[in-house]
């Protein structure tokens, strides 16, 4: 090999090395050569002789590292972005992350296994006792080195060190935070099933209320859609809204506004998404979770709303899947929502890591098999399998009629949602006499319910008022239609007289938007010193 003159053992210059730093650049980065290759190529045709330590410190310098380190690659995949890197692509920065992760397996499992046998050292004989003279007393200090083994088990990177690389990754970061608060300060005992259950009840009335104002105004009752649709931004004043810790209103809440966008309403949702940043700044404080949750939601972009309900969706599962109990009949009431919502967007999903198996979920809660099933018969009817979706539902009315006998066992209100579900599926594919029979179940089980019943009773008496029209039987198309005009009358009535009274009360609720009253009271974040009763419960 060619000996180095005197002048080229002198270390280059920094002049030297910019000179060069685009070739240098070109080879290492944009040909992807191996270094030895690239130092070869800058002595032979750039006369640069330098160290190999030299162009690591250059690389280094430069920021042209190729590789990621381990640490590196595992915080990326776990969606966090180290500010050197924040120059390329998300995409294909997991992508560079999975490879290094599986070369660094691929090097630990090519790695010979440490032998067996003993260390030099133990062949020595060691004395059978040791005196204490054998110890002279000492007051110095020795220090300790921590093993390799230990100081890498844990690493904690530097928050410093990394950046959110879009709205849409922050807000799963603050989705991860209000799961992790709401596992430990949410417990739902026998104190707390009142806060429980007035969230789950504002965050149905939420999506009660956007529902009918879509079906409304699909229907051409585009005054009675706005009605509704003015009710669902008068619950915005109600400092409760979001308050409580019920796990559904997150994911609720992103799926009914991405809804309102998909059915064709864009400018709706954006509106609901900045009142929904507007309530958090009014009546949360800065500190709590809460507040940096649903602050977020105003930063969204309308049409990246279906994309990130389904990272959503998989992001707060594993979370859940990480505190509670795996047996927890919490997770399988979210994997039925999930399922549910994915449907909603494409019939054809692919459902096979939200669907378990209905024996798993009678050893849980034989109740939840219910809505299991009737999601099972839906799907079914997708895919123009009619004869065993009614198998399916026969076994349901079998269940139910056990269920009943027991209170508290069942919600009749979900059952009718789900029957209503069921027969939208049978209306679209025109069976239309399993459809009436599921749409007049669905009617049984939700008229009891005055708040949220009246929204889906409309929908109810529109489609069998359209079916029985279809089949020309005379007495349905009377008594649906007639129904129909008082359930309508009646809704438009009470609606007006509720925003009215919001009206008086304060600001009101623009023809464009709404506005929320000035600030009330701010909710304290929980205390982190408290301790739940029983954890795994929510």
């Amino acid at each position: 090999m060619e000996s180095p003159t005197r002048d080229q053992k002198r270390a280059p210059s920094g002049a030297e090395w910019e000179r060069l730093r685009p070739d240098f650049t070109r080879l290492y980065k944009t040909e992807n050569r191996p270094l030895p290759e690239v130092m070869k190529i800058m002595r032979e045709q750039h006369g640069l002789w330098a160290s190999e330590k030299m162009y690591k410190n250059k690389i280094k310098a430069w920021g042209l590292r190729k590789y990621l380190k381990e640490g590196e690659a595992k915080q990326i995949i776990e969606g966090e972005v180290p500010t050197t890197r924040r120059d390329l692509d998300l995409d294909v920065l997991k992508r560079k992350a999975e490879r290094a992760l599986k070369r660094k397996r691929s090097r630990k499992s090519s790695q010979p296994q440490a032998s067996p046998q003993a260390s030099p050292l133990a062949s020595e004989s060691a004395p059978t006792a040791l005196s204490p003279a054998a110890f002279p007393d000492s007051q110095a200090l020795v220090p300790y080195n921590q093993p390799a083994e230990m100081r890498q088990a844990f690493v904690v990177p530097s928050p410093d060190g990394f950046r959110i690389a879009s709205v849409a990754e922050q807000f799963l970061f603050n989705l991860r935070g209000w799961t992790h608060d709401a596992f430990i300060h949410g417990d739902w005992d026998a104190m707390s099933t009142t806060r429980h259950n007035r969230g789950r009840q504002a965050s149905r009335m939420l999506s009660s209320s956007l529902t009918a104002g879509i079906n409304l105004f699909e229907n051409g009752k585009q005054d009675l859609a706005w009605a509704q649709w003015g009710k669902a931004f008068a619950g915005f004043q109600n400092p409760e809204l979001f308050k409580s810790w019920y796990y559904e209103i997150p994911m609720a809440l992103l799926f009914e506004v991405s809804r309102v966008a998909v059915s064709g309403h864009p400018k709706l949702a954006a509106l609901l998404l900045g009142s929904v940043k507007r309530w958090a700044h009014t009546f949360l404080d800065p500190k709590d979770s809460r507040h940096a949750l649903f602050s977020i939601f105003g930063d969204l972009q309308v049409d990246q709303l279906q994309d990130l309900y389904k990272r959503a969706a998989r992001s707060m599962y594993d979370g859940l899947e990480t505190r509670i109990d795996k047996r927890n009949k919490l997770l399988y009431e979210v994997r039925l929502n999930r399922a549910l919502d994915l449907l909603w967007y494409d019939s054809e999903t692919d459902l096979t890591e939200w669907l378990p198996q209905i024996s798993e979920v009678d050893a849980v809660s034989p109740g939840l098999s219910v809505y299991f099933l009737l999601l099972q018969a839906y799907r079914l009817v997708s895919q123009d399998q009619y004869e065993q979706a009614e198998d399916i539902c026969s076994q349901v009315q079998r269940r139910l009629s056990i269920l009943k006998e027991t209170p508290g066992s069942i919600d009749l209100w979900r059952v009718g949602l789900a029957y209503r579900r069921l027969g939208r599926a049978q209306y679209s594919k025109g069976r239309f006499a399993e459809a009436r029979r599921s749409f007049n179940t669905a009617l049984k089980y939700v008229q009891n319910n005055n708040e949220l019943s009246k929204s889906v009773l409309i929908e109810i008496c529109q489609r069998q008022q359209s079916m029985a029209n279809m089949m020309q039987d005379t007495e349905d198309v009377f008594f649906w239609t007639q129904m129909l005009q008082s359930l309508e009358q009646d809704t438009k009535a009470h609606v007006i007289e509720e925003i009215d009274d919001v009206h008086k009360g304060g600001d009101g609720i623009g023809t464009e938007g709404e506005r929320l009253p000035g600030k009330k009271r701010r909710i304290s974040p929980p205390s982190r010193s408290s301790t739940p009763a029983r954890r795994g419960t929510w």
